[in-house]
């Protein structure tokens, strides 16, 4: 009597399957997966800021304060900036406002800012072109 040999081979089709499925899903919703900040910033005639590394972008909208994407109070801002100056002593801040946020919300972060030493801020803008 002739022994059966015992097949010991893994079917990989169903794994790919999977993959191939989970791969799709992710590539779907990674896109939606990035929240910003819905800003409309300030109209202006101005030139582009030229920059040698990533800006630390921070945001005012109405009352609300976000440091690179994310909630923060102006305490907590403090400490933010203060790490990042610690390690790039010359960061560039980008400060970008939505077009109804009182004037003196921005004017707080700026002071903060420059209170900590910081000199290279910008403005962030939507530019104007000039109508015909």
């Amino acid at each position: 009597m002739a022994r059966k040999k015992v097949v010991s081979d893994i079917n990989v089709t169903p794994l790919v399957d999977v993959m191939l499925v989970l791969l799709i899903i992710f590539m779907v919703t990674a896109p939606m997966m990035k929240r910003g900040i819905e800003l409309e910033l300030p109209r202006a005639k101005a030139t582009y800021l030229r920059v040698r590394e990533q800006p630390v972008v921070i945001s005012v909208k109405g009352s609300s304060y976000f440091f690179n994407g994310r909630r923060v109070s102006l305490d907590m801002m403090r400490i933010r900036v203060r790490k990042v100056l610690s390690s790039r002593p010359k960061a560039q801040f980008v400060i970008e406002a939505d077009r109804k946020t009182p004037f003196e919300n921005v004017v707080k972060v700026m002071a903060l800012l420059r209170g900590m030493g910081v000199v290279r801020v910008g403005i962030a803008t939507t530019y104007e072109r000039k109508r015909r």
